[in-house]
């Protein structure tokens, strides 16, 4: 069975901004392909809530970070687990934006990251509940495999941001690799006195863990990821960050701090605490083809200008799970779970748990019964630059005029080595 649709679960008081009884929708996406491999994705906030992948032993591991009980997500023990994050991914600085349409018209935002707007706002695209189209064995006869596409409508001034914009993702599950699409346009672009201008920057908030979850986390001896192996390839520079982790507009290149460089490889956990900031990585590597050639990362009608690049792989050396992200963004903010922690026993309990059945082989087990430390993931948001908007030379990134098309792909390709 491609593809396992889940009975709705109810919001519960209390638990998040959606309305009390709000239904759930959840999914099982397999692939014959690829045995033994695994996701299932909501539509509350088109999130990735589980991912499993065999090991080296050929046991599914659950390589995600996140919940089994559906209403814990977007709760206040949530930090964007599986998340598709807009309209803007990252920070807007202080909150607030011009066009260069309009310089004097400024855009304020709901700050709710300090002085700065994160992820969307207060009530960005990972609070929405998005539509759902069911669609199976997608592809070509060389890489079948199944797939879920998700929609969602942003009206003009939602969050504060101009332009009425549709948001479309689209999960699909081949040959060992999970790829997630987002597409996005302005409507109505065809009245040409309703000619509208916005910014977009999409990405999904996966927090993994090579290890698996719940284990080793639930045990009491947290592998964390800080020995995982990390290294990334056609990054050169890192962004600057103020002290509110708003980029600077400084390209920094990677030899001038080796706590930053990860092009030879090394574990996440060798300079964790050196690099800038003090608390662990929180930072974005720019693809050093975008300073070569940033005409092909502008939005525009012609949305297929570039192929994804792998850009980072890690390995965890205990279950042999590698990972391998290639994407057609111009770079990715690696994260590592600085303030990421729950306590065990305060969501996924034993009443949690749910068998998905012996026609799925996959079940539920209290992912996050045992609780999650810091540093207990890592998360690779392949996206646009950080504030890019208020940033002259990379603006272009970002803004989306009635006709225009954005699109990204990222790929997340799994291997054991």
């Amino acid at each position: 069975m491609p593809i396992v649709e889940l009975p709705p679960v109810l919001s519960k008081e209390g638990q998040g901004l959606l309305p009390v009884n709000t239904p759930i929708r959840s999914f099982i996406l397999t692939d014959r392909s690829s045995p033994g491999m695994a996701c299932q994705i909501t539509d509350l906030g088109a999130t990735l809530t589980h991912l499993w992948v065999p090991d080296n032993k050929h046991h599914p591991r659950d390589v995600v970070l996140g919940f089994d009980d559906m209403t814990a997500y977007r709760s206040s023990h949530d930090p964007y687990f599986g998340a598709s994050v807009g309209r803007t991914a990252n920070r807007i600085g202080k909150a607030r934006f011009t066009l260069p349409d309009d310089p004097e018209k400024v855009y304020q935002l709901d700050p709710n990251n300090g002085p700065n707007s994160l992820h969307g706002g207060i009530d960005g695209f990972s609070l929405r509940i998005w539509d759902v189209s069911l669609t199976s064995d997608l592809g070509n006869v060389d890489t079948p495999g199944t797939s879920l596409q998700l929609n969602l409508l942003s009206d003009h001034t939602d969050q504060g941001f101009p332009g009425r914009l549709r948001v479309l993702c689209c999960y699909r599950l081949y040959n060992h690799a999970l790829e997630i699409k987002y597409e996005s346009f302005l409507e109505d672009e065809n009245a040409a006195e309703d000619r509208q201008v916005s910014i977009v920057s999409l990405t999904n908030h996966a927090y993994f863990n090579l290890h698996g979850v719940p284990a080793p986390i639930s045990t009491g001896n947290p592998g964390q990821v800080k020995d995982h192996i990390f290294q990334t390839t056609h990054i050169g520079s890192f962004l600057e960050l103020d002290e509110t982790s708003v980029p600077t507009g400084i390209v920094v290149p990677l030899d001038q701090d080796p706590s930053m460089d990860f092009r030879k490889a090394k574990s996440i956990g060798q300079d964790l605490f050196t690099a800038p900031g003090g608390a662990g990585y929180d930072h974005f590597y720019p693809v050093q083809r975008y300073f070569e050639h940033p005409e092909e990362y502008r939005l525009g009608k012609d949305i297929d200008r570039t192929t994804p690049l792998v850009l980072a792989k890690v390995h965890a050396p205990e279950s042999g799970i590698q990972l391998e992200m290639s994407t057609t963004d111009p770079g990715f903010q690696l994260y590592t779970a600085n303030f990421v922690r729950l306590e065990p026993d305060v969501i996924d309990t034993a009443n949690d748990s749910l068998d998905l059945g012996d026609d799925v082989g996959f079940e539920h087990v209290g992912k996050a019964k045992g609780g999650y430390v810091e540093h207990s993931a890592f998360c690779l948001e392949a996206s646009r630059f950080p504030d890019a908007i208020n940033h002259p030379s990379w603006r272009d990134q970002v803004i989306i005029r009635s006709g225009d098309k954005y699109q990204s792909k990222t790929v997340y390709a799994f291997s054991i080595v």
